[in-house]
């Protein structure tokens, strides 16, 4: 089988002077040399988040180290360090916490193409310093059609203060009937999914979305849509105001396309409705997506 090398790869070949076994070609890929040993950082987990004010952050672990490193704005172009257009750069092993610092730590981030909700570029840090007081560099950066996934917030826990009120019953929290009775189903390449894990997550301020979640023991499915949405048929992309992802043992995958139809949306009791069906960026087909929730 003769494989076909783009262009983007290609450009990382004459940067880097040769492609040799050492470095990654996937979809998607995140790699570094770290100092000047040539220890090959290449984490298994990678993605991109955008966040609601427009930053985004590139996130890569192996499980024993992880970088993370943000950008002020999800376009094309060149960020450096020093004019704090990257806001800021960790690396952490077992034992060290390294991150960028003002005036020491010197590095860039290039963007090189956004298509299809997937980020492709290079970067290299120079001087991370260590809470050991010692210091990091990256080098030779590169990332590619890494999935651009919208931020979602955990969900805070509030504390209530306890308060002793003199023969007064403590009041029980109201909970949304839609939903306690909660149901999301749908076929992954033809075979039945059943969840039995549901919740309901609205985030964003200017203009708010709701995230729902449905999972069972080892698959999760999860689709965004803004709040004031009205019944009617929706593109599914992975990321944006309707976006959708599926995930297998923790390992997720955006969806490239696919069809939300909201079949009943009731503002007031919270309650939501509707079909769904989507094909992810690796390759996985769901159909048949029915959901049933309340928010």
């Amino acid at each position: 089988m003769i494989r076909k090398i783009t262009p983007f790869i290609a450009f990382f070949c004459l940067i880097f002077n040769s492609c040799t076994t050492d470095i990654e070609v996937n979809s998607p890929g995140l790699q570094a040399t770290i100092d000047d040993d040539n220890e090959l950082f290449r984490p298994g987990i990678k993605k991109a988040v955008l966040h609601d004010d427009g930053t985004l952050v590139i996130q890569g672990s192996t499980g024993s180290e992880s970088i993370s490193f943000t950008i002020t704005s999800s376009k094309t172009g060149t960020y450096k360090i020093n004019q704090q257009a990257v806001n800021a750069v960790t690396f952490q092993n077992s034992n060290t916490k390294f991150s960028s610092e003002n005036g020491v730590s010197q590095g860039q981030i290039v963007v090189d193409e956004i298509y299809n909700n997937e980020i492709s570029g290079s970067f290299y840090f120079q001087d991370l310093k260590g809470s050991d007081g010692k210091s990091i560099t990256f080098r030779n950066g590169w990332f590619y059609r890494l999935p651009i996934e919208n931020f979602v917030p955990e969900k805070e826990e509030v504390i209530e203060e306890e308060v002793i009120v003199e023969e007064e019953e403590e009041e029980e929290e109201e909970i949304n009937e839609c939903l306690l009775n909660a149901s999301l189903t749908a076929k992954v390449n033809g075979v039945d999914m059943i969840t039995d894990d549901h919740d309901a997550i609205p985030f964003g301020v200017n203009n708010p979305s709701i995230l729902i979640k449905a999972k069972n023991d080892t698959e999760e499915i999860t689709i965004v849509f803004p709040i004031n949405v009205t019944p009617g048929q929706y593109s599914l992309t992975g990321s944006g105001d309707y976006s959708a992802t599926y995930s297998l043992d923790n390992d997720k995958s955006s969806a490239i396309s696919g069809t939300l139809t909201i079949t009943d949306h009731n503002s007031e009791t919270q309650c939501i409705t509707g079909t769904y069906e989507f094909t992810t960026r690796s390759g996985v087909v769901v159909t048949e997506g029915v959901f049933d929730f309340g928010y």
